[in-house]
């Protein structure tokens, strides 16, 4: 018996030590994938230079739509068409432009790819071969809008902290927090923020970053949610063309690094940046109609065919909004609409068809397979419409809430001096009302005092609705 407990006791022993070595061999191959990733991010490869995806990715999601449309119903009850049926589908790892001419629907079609169109709107849009889960999609995708409202207090450094922890789910561990650390320095790199990584956000009445650096802050926010799918509505816009190729060879990185799907809505990049796109999706305007969904590479050439060449000192984007711009003087947009249903859209119907018969991961499973692949043992997988459970959010949102408030002595001040002075001028009317039995003076008195708390927090329902 004592000899078949020591050999119990060696094979255990034996068991331990391979668990340690195989921990530390992924501990270690983990730290070289971040480092790639990080030198990557720092130094984003030009257009044309391969980027190898990493070994631990994302979840991979493609993105399928079918006659996807959206009428607009106006105040004298007419109907407009903003977007006409269009079709289309983009795999894991893309990073897709939307162009086209204003009004054309770009971002109405980007709206609707992203469920975030509150009007009724008609067509099918698939994520892996199923229907989106109206919870669980805002778990795997992330949305940059155009416009984003950050209180002027924060710090940027601090903005994508805030994401990072809320919208993907961690170990409640050292070296987890830790990774965090390291991802947000990255993107700071990536986006050209580290020099002000400890600066203010600033508004209207704070003195912070700049007007493009604060659309570089929402961009870097989306990121770093860290979804399987990225919406950008317009994020180069008020940017340089410097700044603006900068955005988009991180967000490349993102997409072939992560295996992450990035949808763009652009306005006329230079030649530069446009290379850096797989997909092209064009569309004209009066109504929104699909004119190109295809390579990015093999456009200029379709345009070409389609007889319209393309000069060779012409930037292609500038010219393609030029041919779809209703009116314009090189207006062929009708043209080009019908060139696309004769020699884009049977190809790209039937591809559309082949996608949806195809099943792949659901977003549940998606969930599932990241939790396992970050090895999150002892926490529980969380399915819910939250990546993190309440107690985590509290703490979120009330650390921000006291850091900006700390920082704006004008706030602290009204709250502390407001009550202060209300206080000492109602208990200067009514002093002594205590001593005095229970009649008219009294009531006057609780009902000056109710209205005073009621109405003192009124001053900072903007505050708090804006936050």
């Amino acid at each position: 018996v004592g000899s078949r407990v020591e050999h119990l006791r060696i094979i255990a022993g034996a068991r331990l030590l391979l668990f340690r070595n195989m921990a530390t061999t992924n501990s270690q191959q983990s730290a070289v994938l971040r480092a790639t990733t990080a030198a990557l991010m720092k130094q984003p490869p030009v257009a044309g230079v391969p980027i190898e995806k990493s070994q631990n990715p994302l979840q991979a999601a493609s993105l399928t739509f079918k006659d996807l449309s959206f009428t607009a119903t106006l105040p004298n009850g007419e109907s407009k068409t903003i977007l006409e049926p269009c079709s289309g589908h983009f795999e894991p790892g893309q990073l897709v432009a939307i162009m086209g001419p204003s009004g054309c629907g770009k971002s109405t079609l980007l709206d609707m790819l992203a469920m975030k169109k509150t009007s009724q709107y008609s067509g099918e849009v698939l994520v892996n071969g199923h229907a989106r889960d109206p919870v669980l999609f805002r778990r795997i995708a992330a949305y940059v809008g155009q416009e984003d409202h950050m209180p002027a207090h924060w710090k940027v450094r601090e903005a994508l902290e805030f994401n990072a922890t809320l919208k993907r789910q961690h170990n409640a561990t050292g070296s987890s927090r830790k990774n965090v650390g390291d991802f947000i320095d990255n993107l700071l790199e990536a986006f050209g923020l580290s020099s002000v990584a400890d600066t203010y956000i600033g508004g209207a009445q704070v003195r912070g970053i700049s007007g493009g650096q604060r659309r570089r802050v929402t961009l870097a926010r989306g990121v770093a949610a860290q979804a399987s799918i990225l919406f950008c509505d317009e994020p180069t816009s008020g940017l340089s063309a410097t700044d603006a190729e900068l955005c988009v060879k991180a967000l490349r990185v993102v997409a072939k690094r992560m295996n992450v799907l990035v949808l763009v809505v652009i306005h006329q990049p230079r030649k530069e940046v446009a290379k850096l796109f797989d997909t092209l999706v064009l569309l004209t305007s009066n109504p929104g109609r699909m004119a190109y969904c295809g390579p990015m590479a093999q456009a200029s050439s379709y345009i070409s065919a389609c007889g319209c060449p393309i000069p060779g000192h012409v930037n292609p984007t500038d010219l393609y909004l030029d041919l779809l711009t209703p009116g314009a003087e090189l207006d062929v947009s009708d043209a080009l609409v019908a060139a696309f249903a004769e020699r884009q859209k049977p190809e790209l119907d039937k591809i559309v068809d082949e996608a949806f018969a195809v099943r792949g991961q659901t977003s549940k499973e998606m969930l599932l397979a990241a939790h396992e692949q970050k090895g999150m043992q002892g926490h529980g997988a969380r399915l819910g419409a939250y990546a993190v459970p309440f107690h985590a959010q509290l703490r979120m949102l009330l650390l921000r809430k006291v850091r900006t408030t700390l920082r704006n002595p004008a706030a602290i001040g009204m709250q502390i001096l407001m009550p202060t002075v209300m206080g000492v001028v109602l208990g200067t009317v009514f002093q002594g009302i205590g001593k005095a039995s229970f009649s008219a003076p009294q009531m006057q008195f609780v009902f000056i005092l109710l209205t005073m708390l009621s109405l003192q927090s009124l001053p900072l329902m903007p505050v708090l609705i804006e936050e």
